[in-house]
């Protein structure tokens, strides 16, 4: 729609002393945090064999064909003659020769992370194939489907622009259009496009035009100096991403239900972390 192109209109802060109500800003990212799964690339399937399988149960009967093509093309290798020239059987509607390899397992693309501006981590899911602005919106949309009132006043993400014009291009009258604001959090803002119109009228983190009076404050410093600052911390999904980094190479050799099981176990953990740090702080 033309009105995500035109500048957004002014909102009035409430006047001094009188109550703000609760702006609530929840802050998303993608971790490259992953687990072996069925090798075929739109198969979501766990594997049979997490030590050395590449298949799911639906798939299983596949192994043989490409075990034995596999011995074939080393046949072929020993072979003297300096050409190779391997027939690979059809997978399924498509030809052998577009067939990509199943020598080794799969693995899932990412997980997607959700938390508030305090570091409380919210939830969690898992893309299989890609870091997709429906995909995304899909995640949006489960973890909030029981509790729509709850829906966050912010969401800061990196690619929120692209996310919005999903949105938009979908579904215009979309409750998350009515209820929630999606912004670039403040890094990523640094190298998104000036000439993407709808990035900076709608996702910009920090205006000064008064279009968004709860993302930014106005501080007094010691010396009675006026400056404005940002109202919330949008980077907490990349602290939290940067701690879970640590788990990284003994989650990529579990299961998917160890795997589930020890990333719920983390958030638990982190939001135990989170919450001591604010009760010191008062």
């Amino acid at each position: 729609p033309l009105q995500f192109l035109q500048q957004p209109a002014q909102q009035e802060a409430p006047p001094e002393g009188a109550s703000h109500g609760y702006i609530c800003l929840s802050v998303m990212d993608g971790k490259s945090l992953k687990h072996r799964k069925c090798t075929l690339v739109d198969c979501q399937g766990p594997l049979v064999n997490y030590k050395n399988g590449r298949f799911c149960d639906l798939h299983l009967d596949m192994r043989d064909i490409y075990e034995n093509t596999h011995e074939n093309s080393n046949q072929h290798t020993n072979n003297s003659s300096p050409s190779l020239n391997v027939q690979l059987p059809a997978l399924q509607d498509t030809p052998g020769y577009k067939v990509v390899h199943t020598f080794c397992a799969g693995t899932t693309y990412c997980i997607q992370t959700v938390q508030w501006a305090c570091k409380t981590p919210i939830s969690w899911r898992k893309c299989y194939k890609w870091e997709s602005s429906p995909q995304v919106l899909a995640i949006l949309d489960t973890i909030w489907a029981n509790h729509p009132e709850s829906k966050p006043s912010f969401i800061a993400y990196d690619d929120a622009c692209d996310l919005l014009r999903h949105i938009v291009t979908q579904d215009p009258n979309s409750s998350w259009l009515q209820n929630t604001k999606f912004i670039v959090d403040a890094w990523h803002y640094i190298g998104h496009q000036a000439t993407d119109i709808l990035c900076r009228l709608w996702c910009n983190p920090a205006r000064t035009n008064r279009s968004q009076p709860d993302l930014i404050l106005t501080e007094v410093d010691e010396e009675r100096n006026s400056h404005t600052t940002r109202a919330f911390n949008t980077e907490t999904a990349e602290q939290l991403n940067a701690w879970l980094e640590g788990f990284e190479a003994h989650l990529s050799q579990m299961t998917d239900v160890n795997f589930d099981f020890f990333i719920h176990v983390l958030f638990l953990l982190f939001t135990e972390l989170t919450e001591n740090r604010i009760s010191k702080k008062g």
